[in-house]
């Protein structure tokens, strides 16, 4: 199916390539001392306005797969998710703000341009024919609820999450690593009813950092 086909690009070109990042400092760690309660953690990750995830996706949907290398990295409301194929092939970068959404090839070109307050949502469904809610997709990256809908939390012996329900999606993890006084999430699977997106985090760097 061609619109699937090109959003398993854009959006395995969208959760990207560690070539294109080039080396990074080795992760700054969030606090210190002993682990955090569920309560803490929270708080001490979302005082943190700017930080990076990478590592690699497997994406599946009815009639479309794929699996590559990505980058999330936030700066308050804004999102720049970059992805790759193996070896670099297939490179997007899709850049997000609150009413803008815009699709960069590997070579810098606009292959899409969305603006409006709905962007992201009219970006995934034309493409792919379903969409993500991306306003709470970058917390359940964090290991947290999103903090504008309902949700439903199982937390492990750790006070960590473990699973969750929010928006249609069923979110799991599978792992934590430690950073500091704060875990966050290496493994993770976000399903729902058009697909099934799997994520291993391999390294997570947080404060200033010029997207």
């Amino acid at each position: 199916m061609q619109h699937a086909g090109r959003l398993a690009r854009y959006l395995l070109a969208a959760l990207v390539t560690a070539g294109l990042l080039g080396a990074c400092a080795a992760p700054s760690r969030i606090g210190g001392g002993p682990a955090l309660d569920p309560a803490g953690r929270r708080a001490a990750i979302v005082s943190v306005g700017t930080w990076e995830a990478r590592g690699r996706i497997a994406l599946k949907t009815p009639g479309t797969s794929g699996q590559g290398n990505f980058a999330w990295l936030q700066t308050g409301d804004r999102t720049v998710l970059r992805v790759a194929g193996p070896f670099g092939a297939g490179a997007y970068e899709i850049r997000w703000e609150p009413e803008r959404l815009t699709v960069l090839s590997g070579r810098g070109e606009v292959a899409a341009d969305y603006t409006g307050p709905d962007a992201a949502r009219r970006f995934l469904e034309e493409q792919l024919g379903w969409s993500l809610p991306v306003a709470n997709a970058r917390y359940w990256l964090l290991g947290l609820a999103g903090p504008d809908t309902s949700a439903l939390e199982t937390l492990d012996d750790s006070g960590l999450l473990a699973a969750l329900v929010q928006d249609g999606w069923d979110v799991s993890y599978g792992e934590y690593r430690p950073e500091g006084a704060i875990a966050l999430p290496r493994k993770l699977v976000l399903s729902g009813t058009a697909g099934r997106i799997r994520l291993v985090i391999d390294h997570w760097e947080f404060g200033s950092r010029d997207f």
